[in-house]
């Protein structure tokens, strides 16, 4: 159930960006990368911030609806801006556009992918395996590609390199002590984490976190 639904994501994210042409395509692949990589970074510490003033009786509920509202409002403001500055796209011969706009659909399908899978795991769902998936935290997902985990080893490979930061949460994997940056999920528990978080949500009634 859950290949299928996924498989839906991807096949109607890439239609859609196939028929933009491959300037709008090029111009919202960055976009989406952009607001995916914003969404991850920064939806933590925001909810953080809304459990201190509104406490933390709906932590497990915050996390991927403010996941996805800072995607959604990172995206609408990149897609704005781009928009603005590029009203016209520029033309290639038809074999370029036709080849170009292909890959990049794919590329864009299997991105929004990735995320998706990625926010599935945080989602507030009373079900320990979601539409049947991940009978473990090892389990393999979408034919063995597993775009969750591809998304959380791009996360955590960024974190420790072009778009590192210094540490300020003094957690840290042991081969990042020399590195003296903010990694995400640096010891790898996000899986477990959540596989966690489900387990107690199915124990309770309505989306609760404990």
């Amino acid at each position: 159930m859950l290949f299928g639904f996924l498989l839906l994501v991807f096949l109607g994210t890439g239609v859609a960006i196939w028929f933009q042409g491959l300037w709008n395509a090029a111009i919202t692949l960055v976009n989406l990368l952009l607001a995916m990589l914003v969404a991850s970074n920064y939806w933590e510490p925001l909810t953080t911030l809304i459990e201190g003033l509104a406490g933390q009786g709906y932590t497990y509920l915050l996390d991927v609806v403010v996941l996805w509202i800072l995607f959604a409002v990172t995206f609408g403001i990149l897609r704005t801006i781009t928009d603005t500055l590029s009203k016209k796209p520029i033309k290639f011969m038809m074999p370029v556009e036709m080849g170009g706009r292909s890959v990049l659909a794919i590329w864009c399908g299997w991105l929004m992918l990735c995320f998706v899978t990625f926010s599935m795991q945080m989602a507030p769902l009373a079900q320990v395996e979601p539409l049947g998936a991940w009978a473990s935290p090892s389990t393999s997902s979408f034919i063995g590609m597993n775009p969750d985990r591809m998304w959380l080893g791009f996360l955590q490979s960024r974190s420790r390199g072009a778009l590192s930061r210094g540490n300020f949460s003094g957690t840290r994997h042991p081969e990042d002590v020399d590195l003296d940056v903010e990694t995400f999920d640096p010891n790898s528990e996000f899986l477990m984490k959540y596989r966690h978080r489900r387990e107690r949500n199915a124990s309770f009634e309505g989306v609760l976190a404990q």
